[in-house]
């Protein structure tokens, strides 16, 4: 390796590796150790070098390594352990040592090793690129699956200054990918062309100044859940997953899409990765009785024969399906909840408002349950979030058990409506469930509707298990009896579908609602709250006469699959929320760092700037190139009369030059003024009063007229011998006195 290339080829090899040992020894040790390893890296490149001159045995260099690293280790483990250098050094001076030692020896053996037997098979070449991506890949890994401050040593300063991290990634990556062409162009035993390499690092660094980050948003969070898809199309081709009422009608949405809406789907922790979809600032200090925070997007109440759908007439569930707001939409309200307060005086529910930050497309908005208003709102990161918009939701202050003495359903409600939303499948075993659990209640509360819909929810609590790793049959007529009456494992689709049937087989109007739920205990002390995909949910809703669709959900306690495997980061959710709470005028906005934050877009408008300024930079370079020539041409009749031996050669040989005639690389000037000198023999008197002058021999006064007389003659007699448009071309061109000498 050593013999055949010079330094500069190692260059783009020794930062690559620098950069992996860096940023894979930063989270493990103090700034010594990282100072360390970038030195063990030089040190592994220059041992390298040397040691490839010598015949070493693959197999014995790496023991030679395995020891030295060995030996090294036991050195600082003794190290650690000596009083007596504890007494010399001190404390910390030990603990620098060994950590110095240690993160100096781990890249200049390992190292070592692997670049010489890269040189002798090739199979080490796959490990080293392998180990490469493995470290790169290992470091940047939880920033694209949606932890997008990670890694913190980098975000945070980025972040801080309100640049976005997302293209300084991708410039790093296409800058390792620049670097890792030309090492592998070195590491070639015979050389090539250049055209190769220099195309593919072209259309590198084409691609990171050109690809719209927006769509690698889009593109990271699609491969996090696609893992799912093809379990979630499964699901719907067999009628949502037992009931869900979502095949057909939400297969054809995402085709209308073109798949580009990520709406919530409760079906998600089949197999994918969890990562952010939007952030919610609430703009009170709120805790829901519930335990829960739900976010309402759709809803399921009209019975088809076979399982719940959305009610295609749009005259019901107006709560939901409204479109992104242009401006101030008022939600019609079946009941007002906020303006009825219970006997002991406390309000029953209040006005609550939020801003809604989304993070990935939907085909519509949710919001707080029940949302009551929606208006547009300046997207506060147009780099970060797909939209934003304010809601106003009507939420409530008390839990379900000071609702049991309410009746259900409006006296507006006409009996087509009652019929809606009580509709169930003619199956009487939904009955006898419902009896089994209204036997659960004390005699003085079997009368009381909402305290039979408690018992439901309490039986399927304890008769259900979760389990993500469930389909229903396609075949079944009923795909909840296929749930409720079979084996009883299933997720929050089949929960949410049997309560909903249970609840109306007693004559209590009841829908499936689909959106997110968020444990309340997740936003903490601060006002966002981070929603995940795997925050998707459905849920059980009834109609409580005053207070409008209230959730009554349920929660399995045999569990086989939790529905949310990790816990949302809470840095990540403060920083979201700090993104999403930015608005124009800020002081963030008022002085932005360049591109808007956007490092592409700020090369891209450099670029762009130095590409107005090209013309007239050029123009003046081309101006001063042609004062240049001019000046050379004019000096002798102005300089002094000690450099006249100068400027009059130096005008003559320009003047050769226009004619194309040129002296040769190693040829003497006397050589050259010989081959000049059978069309102009003054161009050789010429010669020879520049050399006396130029070693001091001296030459006999000559006035000016004399040396102009010459330099003249030189160009108009070898110009006798060159065609027209050649002395027009030398005469035009503003460099051909550029290399003469």
């Amino acid at each position: 390796m050593g013999q055949t290339r010079s330094i500069w080829w190692k260059i783009p090899g020794i930062l690559i590796w620098m950069a992996a040992a860096g940023l894979a020894a930063y989270n493990f040790t103090s700034s010594v150790g990282l100072l360390a390893v970038l030195l063990g890296v030089l040190a592994a490149f220059a041992i390298a070098g040397q040691l490839d001159r010598l015949p070493i045995r693959l197999p014995r260099l790496w023991l030679i390594s395995g020891a030295t690293l060995g030996a090294v280790i036991l050195l600082g483990i003794l190290l650690r352990s000596s009083d007596t250098a504890a007494k010399l050094l001190g404390s910390a001076g030990v603990y620098t040592a060994a950590e110095f030692s240690l993160w100096l020896a781990l890249p200049a053996t390992l190292l070592t090793a692997l670049l010489l037997s890269t040189t002798r098979y090739s199979l080490f070449l796959s490990i080293e690129a392998s180990l490469l991506v493995g470290i790169f890949a290992s470091v940047f890994a939880a920033h694209r699956e949606g932890s997008l401050h990670r890694p913190y040593f980098i975000t945070d300063r980025l972040l801080e200054r309100n640049w976005d991290p997302l293209p300084f990634f991708l410039g790093f990556g296409a800058a390792l990918g620049v670097l890792l062409v030309i090492w592998l162009l070195s590491r070639r035993s015979a050389k090539r062309t250049l055209l190769d390499p220099l195309i593919l690092m072209a259309i590198i660094i084409g691609m990171f100044l050109a690809l719209p980050d927006g769509k690698v948003r889009q593109l990271n969070a699609w491969a996090a859940s696609g893992s799912g898809d093809e379990k979630r199309k499964a699901e719907q081709e067999k009628g949502g997953g037992g009931g869900s009422g979502k095949g057909g009608q939400k297969q054809q949405e995402k085709e209308q899409n073109g798949g580009r809406n990520q709406d919530p789907d409760p079906s998600n922790g089949s197999g994918g990765k969890n990562f952010p979809v939007a952030v919610v600032n609430l703009h009170d200090d709120y805790t829901p009785p519930y335990g829960m925070f739900y976010f309402r997007q759709d809803a399921l109440s009209t019975w088809n024969g076979k399982r719940l759908i959305r009610d295609a007439s749009q005259k019901l569930d107006t709560d939901v399906g409204v479109p992104f707001p242009a401006e101030a939409v008022e939600v019609p309200m079946r009941d007002r909840a906020d303006t009825e307060r219970q006997p002991n005086g406390k309000r029953l529910a209040h006005r609550m408002r939020t801003t809604v930050a989304l993070m990935t497309p939907h085909s519509k908005p949710f919001a707080l349950i029940d949302a009551a208003k929606f208006e547009p709102a300046t997207n506060p990161d147009p780099k970060r979030f797909e939209r934003a918009y304010k809601t106003e939701s009507i939420v409530l202050d008390t839990d379900f058990s000071d609702l049991l003495h309410r009746p259900v359903g409006s006296e507006k409600w006409s009996p087509e409506v009652w019929q809606h939303y009580t509709q169930v499948p003619d199956d009487p075993r939904y009955r006898k469930i419902a009896d089994e659990a209204r036997q659960l209640l004390p005699p003085h509360l079997r009368g009381m509707v909402l305290a039979q819909a408690l018992a439901i929810k309490f039986w399927l609590d304890k008769n259900t298990t979760y389990d993500l790793g469930v389909a229903r049959p396609n075949d079944e007529a009923d795909p909840v009896a296929g749930f409720l009456f079979g084996d009883r494992r299933g997720y929050c689709v089949h929960l949410a579908h049997s309560a909903a049937y249970l609840f109306r087989t007693i004559g209590l109007p009841s829908r499936v609602s689909v959106g997110y739920a968020v444990d309340a205990r997740q936003r903490g002390s601060g006002s966002a709250v981070l929603i995940r995909n795997g925050d998707a949910h459905a849920w059980p809703e009834i109609y409580v006469k005053g207070l409008g669709w209230v959730v009554l959900d349920i929660t399995p306690e045999k569990v086989a699959t939790p529905p949310q495997q990790d816990k949302a980061d809470p840095e990540l959710q403060r920083m979201l929320g700090e993104m999403a709470r930015q608005t124009p005028g800020s002081p963030k906005e008022e002085n932005p760092p360049p591109g808007d934050g956007d490092v592409r877009k700020a090369i891209v408008e450099t670029l762009q700037a130095m590409g107005r300024m090209l013309l007239p930079l050029a123009a003046m370079t081309l101006v001063a190139l042609y004062m240049m020539k001019i000046w050379r041409r004019m000096e002798p009749r102005f300089c002094t009369e000690a450099r006249l031996p100068v400027s009059a050669y130096r005008s003559a040989l320009d003047s050769l030059a226009d004619l194309g005639f040129r002296r040769g690389f190693g040829a003497s000037r006397e050589h050259f003024a010989e081959s000049i000198a059978a069309s102009a023999p003054e161009f050789d008197e010429l010669t020879q009063i520049h050399l006396r002058h130029s070693l001091g021999a001296g030459n006999k006064p000559r006035s000016r007229a004399v040396y102009l007389a010459l330099s003249r003659a030189v160009a108009r007699k070898v110009a006798n011998g060159v065609p027209f448009w050649r002395r027009a071309a030398g005469a035009l061109h503003p460099l051909s006195w550029w290399k003469v000498s």
